[in-house]
């Protein structure tokens, strides 16, 4: 089966290697700040908190918006 383009894109959206938790820490607290439509802040606000060796584009607006939304995904609310 060929995957079509956009299923394709998805799968390549994100990075392969997983968010360390003080990442995804940095991330939900930029998003809380800027708001889940302001990527282009939530980006420039959480480079400087990278792992040592993570690729240039690993906090990119697209990066971001998917990492979020898949902590949305895996986060239960609150009872």
């Amino acid at each position: 089966l060929c995957a079509t383009s956009a299923e394709h894109k998805l799968l390549v959206i994100g990075p392969t290697e997983p968010w360390t938790v003080r990442e995804k820490l940095c991330l939900a607290t930029s998003v809380m700040k800027s708001g889940d439509q302001n990527w282009v802040s939530v980006s420039r606000a959480i480079k400087p908190f990278a792992e040592p060796g993570r690729p240039p584009d690993w906090f990119s607006q697209k990066h971001c918006a998917s990492k979020y939304s898949e902590l949305l995904e895996t986060t239960e609310a609150p009872k």
